[in-house]
């Protein structure tokens, strides 16, 4: 979430990418409502009867009271666990619609899930960041690192119909800055949030991979469904903030490496 800047373009480096899908636990099962996170596991049977609510394995099919006897075989419970999320990127690239760019060669990010769709304390790394050749990097860091302020987010519709979910990633609080660093003393500043479609829903999962898409400095998503613009912005040398895109590809790995599941239908 920099340089000789020639009037070429420059290389500037996705900021950020971090998602969700499911997490597990809960001692009790909560009122759901999707899209959450959580996990789908074998009901409870008390001789011949089960006692769930949902007759599949993802937890997307539930049963009438006279059938869950029979067909109640799974039962789920939101939230999400204890413990660190990560995720692990490669290349990355953010773009702003005037064409100033930066990239980097990789990403790793930590933070924690948070309810039933939230994660929050989100801090991602990039490594190998660069602006028109010349390295940049936040304040107190390595050359060509580049570190987060601290993040969080939260999962919404894209579309409800299409059952299309995306995570909305932004400064703590919604205030302050994504990031702010340097190249060769020349200052950049990233403000806003940027939002990603999670795919596949309703599957239990250990780990899930994470596009980060935008053309010309437009994000791919940039906006919940009837909610308002929901964009990265960035400015340099002082300048006024223009409409930024993120670029990068990233595998977001469950705490300790369980499976969960982003249920679209509960």
């Amino acid at each position: 979430m920099p340089c000789r800047f020639a009037s070429h373009a420059r290389r500037l480096s996705a900021l950020l990418a971090i998602a969700l899908v499911g997490a597990a636990g809960g001692a009790s099962i909560a009122t759901a409502e999707a899209p959450e996170y959580g996990t789908c596991v074998k009901a409870e049977k008390v001789g011949k009867e089960y006692k769930g609510k949902f007759k599949n394995s993802g937890c997307t099919e539930g049963v009438t009271e006279s059938e869950r006897a029979k067909k109640g075989k799974y039962e789920w419970y939101p939230g999400a666990p204890e413990g660190v999320m990560t995720t692990k990127g490669g290349h990355g690239l953010l773009e702003t619609v005037g064409h100033l760019t930066v990239g980097c060669a990789s990403e790793t990010s930590v933070g924690e899930f948070s309810g039933t769709k939230e994660v929050k304390n989100v801090v991602v790394t990039f490594e190998g960041c660069e602006a028109g050749g010349v390295e940049c990097n936040t304040f107190g860091s390595a050359a060509g690192e580049l570190v987060t302020k601290k993040l969080e987010g939260i999962i919404g519709w894209e579309s409800k119909a299409a059952k299309k979910v995306a995570f909305d990633l932004y400064p703590k609080g919604k205030t302050g800055l994504f990031i702010e660093f340097s190249c060769s003393g020349l200052t950049f500043a990233v403000q806003g949030s940027v939002l990603v479609p999670l795919s596949p829903v309703d599957k239990m999962l250990k780990s899930m991979t994470l596009k980060y898409k935008s053309k010309k400095g437009v994000q791919q998503v940039t906006h919940f469904e009837g909610g308002p613009t929901d964009i990265l912005e960035t400015s340099h040398r002082g300048l006024p903030y223009e409409q930024s895109g993120q670029t990068i590809t990233t595998v977001l790995t469950n705490p300790e490496n369980k499976a969960l599941e982003l249920n679209a239908v509960i």
